[in-house]
């Protein structure tokens, strides 16, 4: 048996025929770029979340970089968020002329509120917490501390569509969320792809703007702007998965069930609080001093795991360079220890208790 992290072939094969149907549907109408897909998208997405406006884009990195811009912040202005997490949130503030201002995690591996009220200052414009995993961040003190000090909470929910915090859709608490629709995200399309929500009116009519170049029209344009229009392909393709991902996120919370049952005794499992929130477990984060033997055996065992992430962004060279050196035990402490084990609704019963069984031997041979 042998086991992957992600098993893309799997879900193309469950969902073949509708992929080729709607291919063949908008490559007949010729409707490649802005079409009627894409509109219809973008509205499934405004209704699923309960939010008044959804902008498809080419990716998550270039949806912030048009955010950053349509706030009208100025060069060497702050965001503040965190350490462990993909490059790319830190990448599109510093593209933006913007500087990171990164803060520690607490047990949870989400922002540690109880650390921003240091590092608050006269140019600091936004928070953006990120929804590690598809656990929410704790949205009720941050956007307290928003409205306190008069920032934005931009909501980096890169791994948790579908996810909610108190009965609200991740994405829709702040001034405006962010999502990836990358391939290995819970919810995806079949390339790069990104979604921009907002109940902004006026952010909305901006963010379409840049998107499109800053055309009114064919030939006029208002602004200065970019290219980044999710195409009318993954549109269609993300329609398809928009009516799976319920059952997709209910079967990977029901897997992190399984996981946090089963290997508690044995791991530092993830905090997540159902009373309060409704993970998406894009993954499933486990933590153990002993990371690296037990990645190694699982692999010995045909069982792939991957780690998010093992070098934090304080201590990329891009980001020493030009911002030097910054201090974040926790997330220090927690790259040494963390591994991400296989979820996905395609992992099957059995492959399911093949890996908690492994785990279980790994660590009953430890002592």
């Amino acid at each position: 048996m042998k086991i992957k992290f992600t098993n893309f072939s799997r879900e193309f094969l469950d969902l073949e025929k509708a992929f080729s149907k709607k291919l063949y549907d908008i490559g007949s109408k010729g409707q490649y770029v802005l079409g009627a897909e894409l509109k219809i998208f973008e509205n499934n997405i405004q209704k699923f979340l309960n939010v008044k406006h959804a902008l498809g884009v080419g990716n998550w990195t270039e949806g912030a970089v048009m955010v950053f811009k349509a706030m009208n912040y100025n060069y060497g202005d702050e965001i503040i968020t965190v350490s462990n997490s993909f490059i790319a949130t830190c990448g599109a503030i510093v593209y933006s002329g913007l500087k990171p201002k990164l803060v520690d995690v607490g047990n949870d591996m989400n922002i540690d509120t109880h650390l921003l009220k240091k590092i608050i200052s006269k140019k600091t414009k936004a928070i953006m917490p990120v929804h590690l995993s598809g656990i929410p961040s704790d949205l009720k003190t941050l956007k307290e501390i928003c409205q306190k000090n008069k920032l934005h909470l931009i909501e980096d929910a890169a791994h948790s569509f579908g996810a909610k915090y108190k009965n609200k859709f991740i994405g829709t608490i702040g001034d405006v969320g962010l999502f990836s629709l990358h391939p290995r995200k819970n919810f995806h399309v079949l390339g790069d792809g990104g979604l921009i929500v907002t109940n902004n009116s006026k952010l909305y009519k901006k963010l379409l703007l840049i998107r499109n170049h800053g055309l009114k029209s064919r030939d006029k344009a208002l602004i200065w702007g970019t290219n980044s229009r999710l195409d009318n392909l993954q549109a269609g393709f993300g329609n398809i998965m928009l009516n799976k991902i319920d059952k997709w996120n209910k079967t990977h919370l029901d897997i992190a069930k399984v996981y946090s049952d089963h290997l508690k005794k044995y791991l530092v499992i993830p905090k997540f609080d159902l009373k309060i929130s409704k993970p998406t477990f894009h993954q499933y984060i486990v933590r153990t001093k002993y990371r690296n033997e037990l990645r190694k055996f699982l692999k010995q065992n045909n069982i792939e795991t991957a780690i998010h992430y093992p070098i934090p962004i304080h201590r990329q060279e891009a980001f020493k360079k030009n911002f030097g050196r910054v201090q974040l035990p926790n997330t220090e402490k927690y790259a040494k220890e963390i591994l991400s084990l296989p979820i996905s609704p395609y992992l099957t019963n059995k492959e399911i208790k093949y890996i908690v069984k492994k785990i279980k031997e790994f660590f009953e041979n430890k002592h």
